[in-house]
């Protein structure tokens, strides 16, 4: 399951265009960038697979926090439950920069059917490389962003309808770019109430929940607070559905 928490995020920059091209003019160096959330946001959802209730997951803020003497937006992404015999509890916590977004920690917890796994990756952004459970380390890209600061980096974009967006800015090289297609305009209603939303097809150079041939799909809202309100893909088991309950 942290697959699918790994694939249920999404960041970046440098957008292309046509292929759009979207990239926010650079902040000035404490300066921070204008965003859509605020300390303390917390959106609460339902998890189900098919017609079943599975579980719940978060997509909080936690507050504003220090890395290495730099300001940085203190986010975590979880989901809770199980389905057809299988439990999972997995976690992903990423801390990035209030003046570029840009991801200088990124930390994964993930507990799946009583098999613990944590990784944790320092992320140097100026000098262009990660470190990884102070072992393993490598290139980065610029303005690198994880799993979890994708979802927020994504609510500060003005999606046009009918474009593609190029992002090449996943932390790790290789499965740069990711692919944002704007596709259209519904209103929907899910637990938390009725919403205009713009409907967004998140296609990642990967396998799982986004990945390549899958049919995800993100539901945000057509207003200044972008709130992803439904997210859904494809899995082996069938389709996960994640919709939100509440917003506080």
């Amino acid at each position: 399951m942290s697959r699918l928490l790994g694939l249920l995020a999404a960041g970046a920059t440098g957008l292309t265009l046509g292929v759009s091209s979207a990239r926010p003019a650079p902040a000035a160096a404490q300066d921070p960038v204008s965003v859509p959330w605020r300390p303390g946001e917390r959106l609460d959802y339902g998890v189900k697979f098919g017609f079943f209730s599975v579980g719940r997951g978060s997509l909080e803020v936690i507050g504003l926090d220090s890395v290495r003497g730099e300001r940085v937006w203190h986010v975590r992404f979880t989901v809770h439950g199980g389905a057809l015999g299988y439990d999972y509890d997995d976690s992903l916590e990423s801390w990035f920069g209030v003046a570029d977004l840009s991801t200088r920690r990124f930390l994964q917890r993930a507990n799946e059917d009583g098999r613990p796994r944590s990784r944790r990756y320092e992320i140097f952004p100026a000098q262009r490389y990660w470190v990884r459970n102070d072992s393993d380390t490598s290139e980065t890209v610029d303005d690198p962003l994880d799993d979890a600061s994708f979802f927020f980096y994504a609510r500060t974009l003005d999606f046009e309808m009918g474009r593609t967006y190029s992002i090449p800015r996943y932390f790790i090289r290789d499965r740069n770019p990711v692919i944002l297609k704007v596709i259209a305009r519904q209103t929907i209603s899910v637990p938390a109430g009725r919403f205009r939303t713009i409907v967004v097809q998140p296609v990642f150079r990967s396998r799982g929940l986004f990945g390549r041939g899958g049919q995800a799909l993100i539901w945000i809202t057509d207003d200044a607070d972008r709130i992803p309100v439904r997210i859904r893909g494809s899995m082996p088991i069938g389709t996960l559905e994640m919709s939100l309950r509440r917003r506080m």
